[in-house]
Formats: structure tokens, sequence, C-alpha cells
């Protein structure tokens, strides 16, 4: 037996120059982990045009890019460039990223990154000369993924240009053979593992229909159901591709894999409601092992005292309730004792009118600020120098920030919604996200009572053993080599190692 994994939403996530969000984050450690421990028998593929359409890839030329761009600053440019945008920018890229949507997915991030480049260039930023340089390389790219649309039958499968079928590069570049576009010869027996966000591609079903019939089962991985569940939440666009996707996706699974007993739940309720068969979902042990370690040498990113907001500005994160937090805090409190609060995430979806609140308010002052797109080694710092964060979303299918800012040692003040006590444990301060009297009681005790704060910190770092990637990938093994009983003894043991105490 041979387990896939299929990367292609990964991959057209670099393509588009993103930083990576959670549902990226967990699909590239996953593969790592599961391929790691594989031993030849799991391999990465991504999928394209045509009937079943599934290409093998390079995992070792994959993984190395895929961990550049995300682990580094690449062509990102460095976090002082990467601060609030004015409205009408936010407004404008909106816009193109609507019209980006009709386009083939190799082409979308070459569009994007060309209006990025020339935007920066245009405005006379400090980087002139970067920005001029990406903006080559996007059109280089342009014109390389127009060519891969047009000849389907050529569509490289890696993520940059490199040798052809049964070709080799150099030897001092790759001494072993780099196969392109080969296509997967699925056996029967065969297991396609599918962890990202397939949502987006309108075909899936039926090319998951083909390999079944060759006697393949599939896995996919279900990250949340919020845009059925809170459709206001959403454009249009996503919640009918995610009811497409629940419908012609979830309904396909021998396997089905979850990344919380909330996500569960939500399947499981979603079938009962719309009447459809789709498997119980596993609730897999979710890693939390951020890659880049603490440089404590590394100079600080926000000079003064500050709460940490990390996540995707949209309406589902609350922003909108923290910059009411805020107001409040500098409105009641000496202004020497109100922490500034830094969001670090990209500008999201139906994010102009919080984006425009702050312009409006001209950042508190100063006491606001927001990061776009910090790399890695950014928000590592970020982590390192803050106060502790806050999370305070109303739905979530898992909380990674959560876990990841308890990895960095980090108290959280925390929803109290969904799967976020499961992601944070004994180790947050809860709070109802729609009650800001309540937010504001748990947040403003924890800045103005140290000692609260340092508890946390002090449980954290006795206690805090969540799993790691290799414990998700092994249960994911177990699961679809001997069924549910070896998953749940591991995600029992898991958990109880991360909330004892």
């Amino acid at each position: 037996m041979t387990i896939w994994i299929d990367v292609d939403d990964l991959i057209g996530y670099f393509y588009a120059g993103n930083r990576p969000s959670g549902i990226q984050r967990l699909s590239f450690d996953l593969a790592c982990a599961l391929i790691d421990a594989g031993e030849g028998h799991i391999k990465a593929c991504r999928h394209g045009p045509g009937m079943p359409g599934f290409t093998e890839i390079d995992w070792v030329d994959c993984r190395t890019k895929l961990s550049d761009a995300m682990h580094g600053a690449g062509e990102h440019g460095p976090v002082d460039a990467a601060v609030s945008q004015g409205t009408d920018a936010v407004a404008e890229l909106s816009a193109i990223r609507r019209a980006a949507r009709g386009l083939p997915l190799d082409l979308r991030g070459p569009v994007a990154r060309i209006y990025v480049a020339e935007r920066n260039a245009f405005d006379g930023l400090r980087h002139f000369g970067i920005a001029q340089v990406h903006a080559l390389r996007a059109m280089r790219d342009l014109v390389v993924g127009s060519w891969r649309w047009v000849r389907p039958r050529r569509r490289i499968a890696t993520m940059m240009p490199v040798a052809g079928v049964h070709e080799t590069l150099p030897a001092d570049v790759a001494p072993e053979p780099v196969v392109v576009d080969r296509p997967v010869q699925f056996a029967a027996g065969d297991v396609l593992i599918s962890t990202g966000a397939t949502w987006q591609f309108p075909h899936y079903g039926a090319q998951i229909d083909h390999i079944r019939a060759m006697g393949v089962r599939f896995a996919p991985f279900a990250h949340d159901m919020v845009p059925l569940l809170f459709p206001e939440w959403s454009v249009k666009a996503t919640t009918e591709a995610f009811e497409r996707w629940a419908r012609g996706v979830l309904t396909r699974a021998d396997v089905l894999f979850a990344n919380s007993d909330a996500t569960a739940r939500d399947v499981a309720h979603y079938a009962r409601r719309t009447g459809l068969v789709i498997p119980p979902a596993i609730k897999l042990p979710m890693g939390a092992s951020f890659p880049r370690a603490i440089d404590p040498d590394a100079p600080r990113l926000h000079e003064r005292p500050f709460v940490l907001f990390v996540s995707t500005i949209e309406p589902r994160k609350n922003h909108a309730g923290m910059l009411r937090l805020w107001r409040r805090l500098i409105d009641e409190l000496p202004a020497e004792q109100v922490p500034d609060l830094v969001l670090a995430g990209r500008v999201g979806w139906l994010a102009h009118d919080v984006v425009a609140q702050a312009e409006n308010a001209d950042w508190f002052g100063g006491k606001l600020r927001l990061i776009q797109g910090p790399s890695d080694a950014e928000l590592a710092s970020l982590y390192r120098d803050c106060l502790f964060t806050v999370y305070p979303s109303f739905y979530e299918g898992w909380g990674l920030p959560v876990t990841e800012g308890l990895s960095f040692g980090r108290p959280v003040a925390a929803s109290n919604r969904a799967s976020i006590p499961e992601a944070g444990g004994p180790f947050c301060a809860y709070f109802d996200p729609e009650d800001m009297n309540d937010a504001y009681r748990v947040i403003s005790r924890m800045i103005l009572e140290p000692a609260i704060v340092a508890a946390l910190e002090d449980r954290i770092a006795r206690e805090f053993r969540p799993p790691s990637w290799a414990d998700s990938a092994a249960a994911i093994i177990a699961a679809l080599g001997d069924g549910r009983e070896a998953v749940t003894a591991l995600s029992d043991s898991t958990a109880l190692l991360s909330r004892t105490g």
C-alpha cells in the first residue's frame, strides 16, 4: 500500500506569494511528518486537469522551497515595509483579488505579485530596486504559468522550473534524478490523503470518483465547517464552494480526519441536517512544533510593551471587538498602563471596515499597529517580546495561534468558543467573545496584575507538552491501517500529556 498526499493547494498558496495561514502550516508540517515516517511508502502528489490528473512531485525539492518560503523573509520584504495600509489600498487590493479568482490557479500568484511589486515601486518605497526585481520575477512566472495553462499536458508538477521528464539536474545541484510530471500509478489498496483547502477545486470530487473506482481509498481532512455554519462571516463564493466541497468531497471519504472534537461534531451535525452520508470524523492529535526558535539577540520589532494578536483580519476573528476594548482601556486607564496592541497577519476578506476604523482613529495615537504578512522569524521575535497574546475569535476549527503562542511560553487571553479551549487547555485565561465586559475584565486584569501572567507562564513551562507532528502522522497511519482504536488511544494519551495538572 502506498499513501499519497495531495499537496496541490499548498503549492498554489506558495505561487500566490502568501504567508502560510493555519491550514497551510498544518498541511506542510503534517506532510513532512508523514513522509518522514513512511519509509518510502508515503509520497507527495498534486492534481491538475484531466482524469485522474494526479502527478507525483519531487518532495525533497518541494519541501525545501516551501520551507524557505514559509520560514524566511523571502520576497515579502522587511517588516518595516509591512505596516498598516490605507483604506484605499485595501479596497483596491480586494477588487483585484475578486477579479483574480476567475484566473487559473497557476496565473493568480504571478498577477498578484506584479500588482504588489509595481504598486510598491510606484509609491516610492525605500526598496524601489527590490520591488522592480520582484515585478520582473513575477512577469517571468506569469509567462511560465500561461504556457502551462495553454499546454496542460506539460503542466509542471514541481514548484519552480526544474528538469523535465526523466531528466536530471547537474550533479552539484541534485545528484538524484528529479521526476517531473510523472502520472501517479495508483494501485488497488492505495490511499489518497487530502489535508489542505480542497474546497477551491470544483472538479475534485469527480477526480476522487475516478481513483476510488480503481480501488483507492480517500481520506480528506475537515479543518472547520465555518462557512456552512456562519455564512455571514464568509464571502458568498466561499460559502458556495464549501457547500459543493461538503457534498462532493466529504461524502466520498472512506476515512475522514478532523483537527478537533468541535470540528468532528460540526461535521456530524451538518450530515444530520442535510441527510448526507458522511463518515464520522476521527479527531487527530494536533502537533504544535513552531519551526523557528527564538533568537535572543534578534532586534525588537516593537519597542514599547505590547499585547500580540496573530490572525488574518476578517470578521470572524473579532478584530473589531479588540479595537473597541483597546479604546476602552485608553479611555479608562492612565496612558502609561495601556500596552500597545500589535496585529500580526494579512488583511483578509470583509476587513475594510475594521481597517477604516483604525485609520479614522489614527491607530489610537500609536497604541495600535498592524504588521502584515510577518515571516516566521518576525513572528518568533513578536512572541518573544510580547506581554501575552489575545485570540478573541468567535469560532474556530482549531486555533493554531493559541498553541503557537503557548509553544513560545506566552499565556493567551482566549475566546471560550468551539475548539479554542481544546487548543489552549488550562493554560489560557478565557472569556466570552460576544461579551465585551467579560473580555475587558480578563484582559485588563492580565495587564494590571502581572502576577496572573507570571503564574500562567510558570504553568506553561512546567506542564505544556503538546503532541508532535510525528504523533499526528502516527495516528493517521494507524487509522488507515487498523481503524479507529489506535487513533483513539493515541489521541487520549497525547491529550492527557498536554492537559495534566
